[in-house]
């Protein structure tokens, strides 16, 4: 315990041992595990004896916390404080003041009385035990990274290997929260070597539900990297065999198991792992053809390589159901650009598997060392998402799906000029490298279709007032088109007001392009409804949120904006892609699972027609006039780029419609 800060009286026998013992007794299991997201499970205690020195009210305080009943203990504890206790039981009623508090969800008052405790008693028996429920109350606060420090210092430091593996424990917990596989299961190894035989097992159950569940293929690796003969690192290629099968990523399935079986000769899964080898083989074999998927799969761009994956996976699916279709196969490859193996592993795949051709990669800064080698080795390379300039002079085998700022600005271009009419315009951009291009590069096709552009202004995403640039591009207008009109009131009123001066601007351009985001732009149409520059608006692809539509300004209804892609669009093909992409990976489909699909779905439709090599794909993709995508008839340009039918989506009332 604490020494008193008070000298206690000469007749009062101060036993530290038994002291410990009963704060032990005391707070035993008030820091039970985190078992739910929250961290609000019930405070528990085992009973044990009651010490000597102990106060009944202090008893029946954790009593109460044992029994759930957190309100009551925290009552009476307020009734032990009002009698003025000795000092040298402060401690103990400070620590289980934050467990009761903890316990009803009262974080910053149980921060406040462990803190207290830390202050005060630094010495005393329960010190650690208050850190260790400072380390709880955090966690129950959401903030995990002031809860890991807390509990880093005591499994360094701390000479009790019971607080120490609660420490472990509790650290692995925040861990998994924070969907850090690899440390969680660190700290849960080490937790091992400080308990008995049975709580050993109950840990490595534990470790063995988070790798088993884990779809963090980085973490799994780094487990397996770690343990690659031993627990966990047998879960963890188990779970990523799984993975590799469920992403049909047959390929790295196969390597996985074979390292698997030489790593664990004698594990009990490894004549189960023996037969499923010889499945997949037998399955790969049996293909003719194979496209090769190379994409982040892992990491930062994790989910848009995914969604573009599921778009590919359907079109090879789609591809198998139809009876009389070549049998290609799906190689997929998580290849992260920045590693040392990168260019050694994509040449393997390149000149051992022999792809028809390979989708991929994602970004635009990846493309030109993978078009070298594609172009040496004759199989087409074709990017569903990067939106690079004119691939074409990375190699005659680069082409590309993705929607390019050049392909959205010529089409608003020309469904402002020649489907409305419009011959004047103004543009508010985004500060931003994609703001940029699409004002210039809509700025040319306006010129070259021998319309003017009045005035060009920018903005910085965020940025709730743009008035300044709004009264410049007025001031440009007026110069040349714009009219202003000042407006006698007095001949409108019969009597003079604050308004006898005002002035009436009618804008001489006929729109504005506004290619920034929904949230910008929805802040933007409003103020240029107050300035009086009441036109069409234009947008590009940045517009399509739902919640943009929904605003409850309207002063967006009518605008009219360009996509790739829209989910709700009424042609036959697209809803028949939104309900096969639905039912099979039960989420709509984004604008990169049909570039995906698209890049997937025009080699199949080359296999189809007789091309049965990666030149022959090629020579299919480039003379083609008619290639058949989601959205219509298509071609690659000069540039590599598909030319595929773009979207034009209007808002009306608070919805998004198709325009063409």
């Amino acid at each position: 315990m604490a020494r008193p800060l008070l000298p206690l009286s000469p007749h009062r026998t101060y036993v530290p041992l038994a002291r410990w013992c009963h704060a032990l007794a005391l707070v035993c299991g008030l820091l039970w595990p985190i078992t739910d997201p929250e961290f609000n499970a019930p405070v528990f205690a085992e009973t044990g004896q009651a010490s000597p020195a102990s106060h009944p009210l202090l008893k029946q305080a954790k009593r109460l916390i044992d029994a759930g009943q957190g309100e009551e203990a925290i009552t009476t504890l307020r009734r032990f404080l009002a009698t003025s206790p000795k000092p040298d039981l402060l401690d103990d009623t400070y620590l289980l003041f934050g467990a009761a508090l903890h316990s009803t969800k009262q974080y910053p008052d149980a921060l406040k009385y462990l803190r207290q405790l830390e202050t005060e008693f630094p010495e005393s028996e329960v010190a650690e035990r208050g850190k260790l429920m400072q380390a709880r109350v955090h966690a129950g606060m959401g903030n995990l990274d002031l809860a890991l420090p807390i509990l880093t210092g005591l499994r360094n430091l701390s000479k009790d290997d019971s607080t120490k593996r609660e420490a472990l424990q509790l650290s692995g917990d925040l861990y998994a929260q924070k969907k850090d596989a690899t440390h969680a299961i660190q700290a849960w190894l080490d937790e091992v070597t400080l308990g008995t035989e049975d709580q050993a097992e109950d840990v490595r159950i534990r470790i063995r539900d988070l790798a088993s569940q884990t779809s963090d293929k980085k973490a799994l690796d780094q487990i397996r990297g770690t343990f690659p003969r031993s627990f966990p690192g047998d879960i963890a290629s188990l779970r990523l065999i799984d993975l590799y099968i469920s992403r049909g990523e047959e390929h790295q399935a196969i390597r996985q198991i074979q390292q698997f079986l030489v790593n664990f000769p004698t594990h009990p899964q490894t004549a189960k792992t023996s037969e499923l080898l010889a499945s997949l083989q037998a399955k790969l074999q049996s293909n003719q053809f194979f496209i090769a998927a190379v994409l982040p799969l892992s990491g930062k761009l994790a989910s848009f390589a995914g969604e573009a994956l599921s778009g590919i996976q359907l079109a090879v699916e789609a591809n198998r159901e139809r009876a009389g279709n070549a049998s290609v196969g799906l190689i997929v490859k998580d290849f992260e650009s920045n590693s040392a193996s990168f260019l050694d592993d994509f040449s393997d795949l390149l000149n051992t598997d022999r792809p028809l051709a390979v989708i991929g990669p994602l970004l635009s800064k990846n493309l030109p060392v993978m078009a070298e080698l594609a172009e040496r080795a004759h199989i087409p390379l074709i990017t569903p998402t990067a939106t690079l300039p004119n691939v074409r002079r990375l190699g005659s085998y680069v082409f590309s799906t993705a929607l390019t700022n050049e392909l959205q600005a010529k089409r608003i271009a020309t469904y402002a000029i020649k489907e409305q009419g419009f011959r004047r315009f103004c543009i508010l951009h985004p500060d931003t490298a994609y703001g940029r291009e699409l004002a210039k590069l809509f700025a040319q096709e306006v010129q070259q279709r021998e319309g003017e552009v009045i005035a060009i202004e920018s903005y910085k995403e965020g940025e709730a007032d743009v008035s300044a640039q709004l009264k410049r591009m007025k001031a440009e207008d007026l110069k040349r088109y714009g009219l202003s009109v000042p407006v006698d009131q007095t001949k409108l009123t019969g009597k003079l007001t604050k308004l006898d001066k005002k002035i009436f601007y009618t804008p001489g351009f006929d729109a504005i392009f506004i290619p920034g985001r929904a949230a910008d732009a929805g802040l933007i149409t409003a103020q240029l409804n107050f300035h009086d520059m009441k036109v069409p608006f234009l947008g590009a692809n940045g517009w399509n949120s739902p919640d943009f539509a929904r605003t409850d300004d309207s002063s967006i209804d009518g605008a009219v904006f360009v996509d790739g892609f829209f989910v709700d669009s009424p042609l036959p093909t697209v809803q028949d892609f939104v309900a096969r992409y639905k039912k099979r990976f039960q989420t709509n489909p984004t604008i990169f699972a049909i570039q995906g699909y698209d890049a997937a779905k025009l080699v199949l439709d080359a296999v189809r027609k007789g091309a049965a090599s990666g030149e022959a794909v090629q020579e299919q993709l480039l003379n083609q006039p008619d290639l058949s995508t989601l959205t219509g008839p298509a071609a690659f340009g000069p540039d590599g780029t598909l030319n595929r039918p773009l979207f034009l989506i209007q808002i009306k009332r608070g919805k998004f419609q198709q325009v063409n």
